[in-house]
């Protein structure tokens, strides 16, 4: 009996301060883990700008010579004979090397008017005060290059697209690449309401 009692001491004595004992006060509620703060409120963010020698606004005579060029690629020869039709626009585009070798690991587009703002570049961390995560701002990394884009829509409304980087000073093709325009009509199936 004995025994008895003292294993109940024990038990009670390891239970009651794990279920709140005999404590007439609730316990206060358990504090909310912070939330991390929105992104968007601190979005863009400012990353140090870069304006490289060819990133200026074009002449017009450079604008229809990177047109010409981007013509000339086997991408845009295989849907010119398709479509007639096309439209074109000069943007601009930031290369990254391959660090494995030769050729373009990415890229990434920025609208003719960047020239008046430079390139963004490297990595601004943006974390909000108090946030449990890292949150960062990617901006373009210091040895991607920047060339002139130029983008060419096929058909009315576009089927494809092609997009062709011109060095305008060596007159040649940097990186071109083609790809069916997923907003076509042909291509976007919604389904009928209920």
């Amino acid at each position: 009996m004995k025994k008895l009692i003292v294993l109940l001491a024990v038990i009670l004595t390891v239970l009651l301060p794990v279920f709140g004992g005999c404590n007439p006060e609730p316990s206060p509620p358990p504090m909310p883990s912070p939330a991390p703060a929105p992104v968007t409120s601190v979005l863009p963010a400012e990353h140090p700008r870069d304006f490289p020698e060819n990133l200026r606004w074009l002449t017009e005579e450079e604008k229809e010579k990177a047109v010409e060029i981007a013509l000339g690629t086997p991408q845009a020869q295989e849907w010119a004979q398709k479509e007639s039709q096309y439209k074109t626009a000069i943007d601009w585009i930031a290369l990254n090397p391959n660090p494995e070798g030769e050729g373009y690991s990415g890229y990434r587009k920025f609208e003719y008017e960047i020239v008046a703002e430079g390139i963004p570049r490297g990595m601004v961390d943006i974390t909000p005060p108090g946030s449990p995560e890292r949150v960062v701002s990617v901006g373009v990394p210091d040895d991607a290059e920047i060339y002139p884009d130029v983008t060419i829509w096929f058909g009315e409304p576009a089927e494809w697209i092609v997009s062709v980087a011109v060095d305008l000073e060596t007159g040649k093709v940097v990186y071109a690449e083609g790809y069916p325009n997923l907003s076509h009509p042909a291509r976007v199936h919604l389904e009928e309401p209920p």
